[in-house]
């Protein structure tokens, strides 16, 4: 017999246990692929960026930097597999896009201190994937409707974040910055973040839709460099035939980086966010 003070936790631990076999994308052995094209809008500030020279001869960025929103459009794919009431998904997606940007005046551009009346306009290059590896247990599970409880690892890959100049600026008539002069921040650099998050799915069975949504995000260190980071996905599953979906959804990433990544201080708030469509296979 089960003591009053252990039934709430006894509760908790059969809760996995109430999948219930079904139709459903998500019961008994399931899998499910998707490909979709995801038009991604992305806007940034970086406050406090310092890069050091690799050589060690000094700083060769120091200062502000405000990015406009741009987008781009790239391909968001992913698969989930499991027996229910467990599951393993992993999904990706890259952004790499050129937006028109502004370094804020004093600031130090390849390694020359701007004069602090001057501002430079510039444009920066973000080429940033995104991937993510996620382990589920269903809490509650039916043919109609789950909710699953959520961890894993999303690893941030900027392959690449420069700023190129797109203006000269003269000190006493002499030109210390020129038009095409480039600027390295981030260049081949994995930042890992351990995720936690919730999913919820609900079939509406005489429309052969479905409604799908995920939420998940963390804050933590990671080596010298604080990381929040949340994770927002909702979408419409339409099935015209069986095992076959089309797609309409919205993603949203909202990504606070702050601290030391190899020879680059930074503190930058990013948004990367839009629609997506396209189509699911499922079995």
């Amino acid at each position: 017999m089960v003591s009053k003070r252990l039934r709430p936790l006894a509760v908790l631990l059969l809760l996995p246990a109430c999948s219930i076999p079904g139709e459903a994308a998500w019961s008994d052995l399931h899998a499910n692929a998707f490909i979709t094209v995801y038009p991604a809008g992305m806007d940034a500030t970086a406050k406090d960026v310092s890069v050091e020279d690799s050589s060690g001869a000094g700083l060769t960025f120091d200062g502000d930097l405000s990015v406009d929103k741009s987008r781009e459009t790239s391909l968001y794919y992913g698969a989930r597999a499991g027996i229910a009431p467990f599951e393993v998904s992993v999904s990706a997606f890259g952004y790499d896009g050129a937006h028109d940007s502004l370094v804020s005046g004093g600031a130090t551009f390849r390694g020359v201190e701007l004069p602090i009346t001057e501002t430079l306009e510039s444009r920066t290059d973000l080429d940033l994937g995104v991937s993510k590896l996620m382990l589920g247990v269903d809490v509650v599970n039916t043919p109609v409707a789950r909710v699953g409880l959520l961890a894993g690892i999303d690893f941030l890959e900027f392959d690449r974040f420069a700023i190129t100049s797109t203006e000269q600026v003269d000190v006493l008539g002499v030109p210390v910055v020129k038009v095409g002069d480039m600027q390295n921040i981030l260049i081949n650099e994995s930042v890992p973040v351990p995720m936690l998050g919730v999913r919820g799915d609900v079939l509406l069975p005489f429309f052969d839709i479905r409604l799908g949504g995920e939420l998940s995000g963390l804050t933590t260190n990671v080596d010298q460099t604080d990381v929040t980071y949340l994770d927002m996905d909702i979408n419409i599953n339409y099935a015209p035939w069986q095992n076959l979906e089309l797609v309409l959804g919205y993603h949203r990433i909202d990504i606070d980086v702050s601290g030391s990544i190899d020879d680059t201080t930074i503190d930058v708030d990013m948004l990367i966010d839009g629609p997506y469509f396209g189509a699911s296979l499922y079995w």
